[in-house]
Parts: C-alpha cells; structure tokens; sequence
C-alpha cells in the first residue's frame, strides 16, 4: 500500500489533515514496488538514506501537521517493512539487533514516522505464528509488498488500559458483529491492515481488519503536539462482520501472553526514543558551528568554542552513548533470549536489559531535546528552524507508559530479588487469582 509522490501532492486536499471525519480516500491508496533487502547489513545502509530522505522532509515546519504519506510510502519501497519476515515465509528473517537499529536511525530523523515502524513490526510477529493457510499466505504476501500494519489496541475512559467497551456480539442469524471505537491506534490512517482487540462472551478477541472491511472508519484526528506523524487517531467499528476464525472456540483455554511477551513493543520503543535523543544531538551541534553566536563574556571567535557549552555537549553525548549501548545490550540479550525462550535467568536479564533501555532512552530523549536551547540562543526558537520537534516528540512518546515502573521492577529485583516483569503484573495475578477461585479443582 502507498501512493505516489504525485499523489501525495496533489491528490489529497490540504484540509484532511484537519478534519476529524474524513477517512483516507480510496483513490489515493496505490500499489507500490517494494524493494528486496537481501543481507542485514544492507538493511542498515538503507535505513541510514531512507533516514535522510525523511529527515529533509521533517526539518520543514509546515510538514509538522500533515500527513505522512511520501514518509511512510518511502518506508515500503525501501524494503525495510518486510525485514523482520523470517527466511521461511520468504523474508530476509533479520535478527532483533537490526530491527531494532533500523527503528532507531528512521526514529533520528522522525519520532512519528519511526513509530509507524514500530507499531508495524509489533503488530506483523503474530501472523508468523498464524495456522499456515492461505490467509497467513496473503498476509506475508502483502507485508513483503510493502503493506503495512498499524493496532487499534487501546481505548480512551475505561478504569486501565486494559479495559475495552469494543466488543463481539453473536447475532441471531449466528454472525459476529464487532461494535466500539479505538483511539491511540498508531500507523492505522496509513495501515494496510488493522490489528485490534475487543471483549466478547467467549473471552478476549483478536482480530485482524483489512482497511476497506465494510463498517471500519479510519479517523484523522490525532492533535498531540508531537508525535503527529503517529497518526494515532480513532479508529471506528459499526457492525462490522467478524470471521469465525477470530473466535475463540468454546471451552478452549485462554492464550496467556509469555513473560517477556511485552519486552518486543517495549524495547521498539526505547529505539524511538534513542533515536530521538542522537537525532537531537546532532541538530543541537550542527546550529552550535554554523548558527550561534558566541557569548560576550566566552572571549571566543565561535559558540562551539565555549567551554562550558563543550562541557554540555559532553553530557549529551554521554547520554545518548548511554541510550545506545543499552539498547544494543538488550537486543542482543532478545536476540539470545529467542534461542532459548525457556531459560529462566535469560527471561531475567531479558526484562531487566529492556526496561533499562527504556529508561535510559527516556532520559537522554527528554534531557538533550529540551536543554539544548540553553546553549543555542534565542534565535533556536524561531519557527523556521524546527528544531522543538525532538522535545515535542520526546515529550509526547515518554508518556506511552510510566518509567517509574520500570525502575521499580528493576528496582525490586536488585533490592528484594524479586523476579523482574512487565506492566500488568498485578492485572494478571488477580485474573489468576479468580481464575484459580473459579476453577478449585483444577
């Protein structure tokens, strides 16, 4: 799925963009070539001229708002959407440290669209485990032409974010009906497919929706001030027919996601992050040589001769540096992990190399995003330059989930040794709890 640069200039009204009910027009969603990446190395140095394509396009702050098309159409033709297919189903079957490298350079250039990536790798892992049929078939059929996935998983009200008023209803004739509405659903305005979860009597109900699934609306209106190329809006269900494979069968026993079932999203979004964080280093630096003035009392002929800006520079190169190791740390530990998935120590390390990551790319995204106008000068805030996309960024996809849990787990573990996990915990303990209450024989 995508469109052409033609397309994406003059097919689609200026207006969309800032319209909350207008869904994405047929006509602009035109087949695509998407290119074949044959090695991981190849993968990385696509990643890096995909990354300044896009980062030409984000240095301009009247793109800030719009859609984006040219950037996610650029994602697909580049073969970077089709990496993480294992070599079986026909993919290049890279390995964790490169996806999670590509994920961080496209996220250098552009938080939103390295979200768009993210959610799209999430999202796919689970049709390489789908019955292999032919649904499967055209599904790894369309993600290696450059087809992309987005989520229509959270919910806004409710008591937690696990709580979902989308729900499956079996009708009298006996069909599915899926009614509700989902909003956080990133990539989907751009998706070629969308990933969802509702409830049901029949337990939780995972079901995948192709875009043009009669009764799905995909809404534009996303209006955070960062992340805009997210394009984490609404997405609408009104009587959308379900396929019985997407049901549970009565009796059967509820899938219980793996331990370490969250470290995927969680160490994807710590790669935005780092990638925000150098992205916003090496902006900070390139103004300091060729912009800022230097001040009167430095006795210095440039800005990035002034000690105590070098000193400053110094700590966000640590901290990005920082950013970075972890998260090549925990993605070689993930990519260990996959070879022994029953090792308990490595389920460990695992979780705890991932929320480290997640909280040192937290740090370094916020702190270098924000502190840099310290030392460019007043003029650094000038629209024309746009360099408050980082922080907007930053600021806006820190907020996916609460570090302080991280650090408590991680915390706990080295304070009380108690195992390290992911969030809902405590969520999934009471269910067991009950379930446990429930069932006293079993």
């Amino acid at each position: 799925m995508g469109i052409s640069e033609a397309s994406a200039t003059t097919a689609i009204p200026t207006e969309l963009r800032h319209s909350s009910s207008i869904a994405t027009p047929a006509s602009v969603i035109t087949p695509i070539t998407a290119a074949v990446i044959s090695s991981e190395e190849e993968a990385i140095a696509i990643a890096h001229q995909v990354a300044e394509d896009i980062a030409a396009i984000a240095r301009d702050a009247s793109e800030n708002n719009q859609i984006p098309w040219r950037q996610a159409e650029r994602l697909s033709q580049s073969g970077l959407t089709a990496i993480f297919v294992p070599r079986h189903l026909g993919g290049l079957g890279a390995s964790i440290k490169t996806v999670v490298d590509v994920v961080r350079i496209i996220s250098r250039a552009d938080g939103g669209v390295g979200q768009l990536l993210q959610i799209h790798n999430v999202m796919i892992r689970g049709v390489f485990t789908r019955p292999d049929d032919a649904f499967r078939q055209r599904l790894v059929s369309d993600i290696l032409n450059g087809k992309r996935f987005g989520n229509a998983l959270a919910e806004t009200g409710g008591k937690n974010k696990f709580a979902h008023n989308t729900r499956v209803e079996k009708t009298a004739d006996g069909k599915y009906v899926l009614n509700g509405r989902k909003f956080y659903s990133t990539g989907s305005y751009l998706a070629e497919w969308i990933s969802l979860t509702a409830s049901s009597d029949l337990g939780p109900v995972g079901v995948l929706l192709h875009r043009d699934t009669p009764g799905l609306t995909l809404v534009d209106d996303w209006r955070a001030f960062g992340q805009q190329h997210s394009v984490s809006g609404t997405v609408i269900f009104d009587n959308v027919t379900v396929d019985e494979r997407f049901i549970p069968k009565p009796g059967s026993p509820a899938r219980a996601m793996a331990r370490t079932g969250l470290t995927w999203p969680q160490i994807l979004h710590a790669a935005i992050d780092t990638g925000i964080a150098r992205g916003a280093l090496a902006a900070a630096t390139d103004y300091l040589r060729n912009h800022s003035r230097p001040w009167v009392d430095a006795d210095v002929e440039r800005a990035a001769d002034e000690p105590h800006i070098i000193k400053r520079i110094g700590e966000y190169a640590v901290a990005v540096r920082g950013a970075e190791a972890l998260l090549r740390y925990a993605a070689d530990i993930f990519d260990q992990h996959l070879l022994d998935p029953d090792n308990t120590e490595l389920q460990d390390e695992l979780i705890l190399a991932v929320a480290s990551a997640r909280a040192q790319s937290d740090h370094a995204s916020l702190f270098v995003s924000s502190d840099m106008f310290s030392l460019l000068g007043a003029s650094a805030s000038l629209t024309k330059w746009n360099l408050d996309r980082f922080w907007s960024d930053a600021r806006v996809h820190t907020t996916h989930d609460p570090i302080r849990w991280r650090l408590h787990h991680v915390g706990n573990y080295y304070l009380n040794g108690v195992p390290p996990d992911e969030y809902g915990a405590a969520i999934r303990a009471k269910r067991a709890e009950l379930a446990a209450a429930a069932n006293p024989d079993a």
